[in-house]
C-alpha cells in the first residue's frame, strides 16, 4: 500500500480548507458543499444534501451501495471554530496551517480520499459505505443530529476521523451538558432603598459555589461556570444575573444525576428565583467490548503499516458520541495528525496524512463487511 502520496492528499484537502465555514456561515458552507458533493459524483455515490434550517448551513450524505454485510458510516463536520480570516494558511516544513484544517476538514478529505481509492482498487464494497459530511457540530449539532443517529442505525458499525495527536484512536468521550442559570431579584436603590431591594448577583454568587461542589474529579466529573453577567449600575441593586455553565461526565447516569441537580435547584434567599434552561447535549462515547474489537483491529492494521498505534480517550465530545449512544460501535478520532484546533494554530502533520489514509481504507472496507465483536 503506497504510504508516500501524502503531498498528492494534502493538494486535495487544501481545496477545501480554502473555503472557510464557520458555524453558521451558511453562503461558504454551501460553497464547500458543492464542492464536496462535486467531488463525489464521479464515484456513484447516490447523493442527498440536506437543507439548513435555523440558520445553519446544509448537510450532505453520500450513501455507497454494497454486498450483504452490515456496512459502516463516517460522519465528518464541515463548519469551523475560529472568526473568518483568523486562522492563515500557511505551511512550515511538515506542517501545514489553516482553518479546521484539523478539525476536521483533515479527517473528512482522508474519509473521501479513503472510500475513492477503495473504488479504483476494484475490489467490491462488501457492505454499505455512508459518508456524512454536516455543518453544526462545533455547536453540538442541533440540526444534524437526528440524521446522524438515524444513518447509524443502518449500519454495524461507526468511523469518525476527527483528530489526532499522534497514530492514535479514540474509544472513550466524556459526554457533555451545557445550562444557563437566570437568577430574578429586585432592583432598588442601592442607598436610599437597600433593603427593598434582593440582589440577584449575590444569590448568583451562591449559587456558583453550589455548582462548582458538584465538580468530582476522581469520577470524572466537571462543573465549569464559563460565563457571568448581571446588574445594571454599581447604585443599583441588582435585579437580574445570569450564568453559563459546562459540565462533563465520564458515565451517562453521572449526567442524568447531575442534570436532576441542576433542575431541582431554588434559591437560598426565598425572595429570589432561579430559571435553569439548557440540556445534556451529547451522551459520552462508552468504551464498550465492541469498541475494543474496533481498536484491535485497528491496531493489527496499523501494524501492518509499519506503526504502532496507541488507545487513547478525550474530555471533548464528536458526533461518535451520538453515534455510540445509538447503540453503534464506534471508533473515534481517525483523523488527521495535528494540533492546536480551535486557535489560530491549528495544524496538521503532512507526512502522516498516507499512512492515516490507508488506516481509515482498511477500516472501512472490513467493518462494510464485518460486525465489531461484543455487541
Amino acid at each position: 500500500m503506497d504510504l508516500t502520496n501524502s503531498e498528492d492528499i494534502l493538494t486535495g484537502l487544501m481545496r477545501w480548507v480554502a473555503i472557510d465555514t464557520p458555524t453558521g456561515a451558511t453562503e461558504t458552507i454551501g460553497t464547500l458543499i458543492d464542492l464536496i458533493a462535486a467531488d463525489l459524483e464521479p464515484l456513484g455515490a447516490a447523493l442527498e444534501r440536506v437543507p439548513g434550517r435555523d440558520g445553519m448551513g446544509d448537510h450532505l450524505i453520500a450513501r455507497f451501495a454494497g454486498a450483504n454485510g452490515p456496512g459502516v458510516l463516517i460522519t465528518s463536520h464541515i463548519d469551523t471554530v475560529c472568526p473568518p480570516g483568523a486562522v492563515a494558511i500557511r505551511r512550515d516544513g511538515d506542517r501545514q496551517y489553516g482553518p479546521g484544517i484539523a478539525d476536521m476538514k483533515g479527517g473528512g478529505y482522508l474519509a473521501f480520499s479513503a472510500v475513492r481509492n477503495l473504488l479504483a482498487s476494484g475490489t467490491p464494497l462488501p457492505g454499505p459505505v455512508t459518508l456524512i459530511y454536516n455543518s453544526d457540530e462545533e455547536i453540538g449539532s442541533p440540526t444534524s443530529r437526528a440524521l446522524i443517529q438515524a444513518e447509524a442505525k443502518k449500519h454495524g458499525a461507526a468511523l469518525i476521523p476527527e483528530p489526532a495527536r499522534a497514530d492514535e484512536v479514540i474509544t472513550f468521550r466524556k459526554g457533555r451538558a451545557k445550562y444557563t442559570l437566570d437568577i430574578f431579584g429586585t432592583e432598588a436603590h442601592a442607598g436610599s432603598a437597600f433593603a427593598n431591594g434582593r440582589s440577584a448577583i449575590s444569590e448568583l454568587a451562591r449559587a456558583i459555589l453550589r455548582l462548582d461542589a458538584l465538580t468530582d474529579l476522581s469520577a470524572g466529573t466537571t462543573v465549569n461556570v464559563g460565563r457571568i453577567r448581571g446588574g445594571t449600575e454599581p447604585n443599583v441593586v441588582a435585579g437580574h444575573a445570569a450564568c453559563d455553565v459546562d459540565i462533563r461526565f465520564a458515565k451517562d447516569e453521572l449526567g442524568a444525576a447531575i442534570d436532576a441537580t441542576l433542575r431541582a435547584m431554588a434559591s437560598e434567599d426565598r425572595e429570589t428565583r432561579i430559571e435553569v434552561s439548557g440540556e445534556i447535549e451529547k451522551p459520552g462515547l462508552g468504551r464498550t467490548e465492541a469498541t475494543l474489537s474496533m481498536f484491535k483491529t485497528a491496531h493489527a492494521f496499523n501494524d501492518g503499516l509499519g506503526y504502532a498505534l496507541a488507545e487513547t480517550s478525550s474530555g471533548g465530545g464528536s458526533d461518535g458520541n451520538f453515534t455510540s449512544a445509538a447503540g453503534v460501535p464506534t471508533l473515534d478520532g481517525l483523523g488527521a495528525i495535528g494540533n492546536d484546533w480551535h486557535s489560530p494554530n491549528e495544524h496538521i502533520l503532512i507526512e502522516p496524512l498516507a499512512r492515516r489514509e490507508a488506516l481509515l481504507r482498511k477500516l472501512i472496507h472490513h467493518f462494510a463487511g464485518t460486525r465489531p465483536s461484543g455487541d
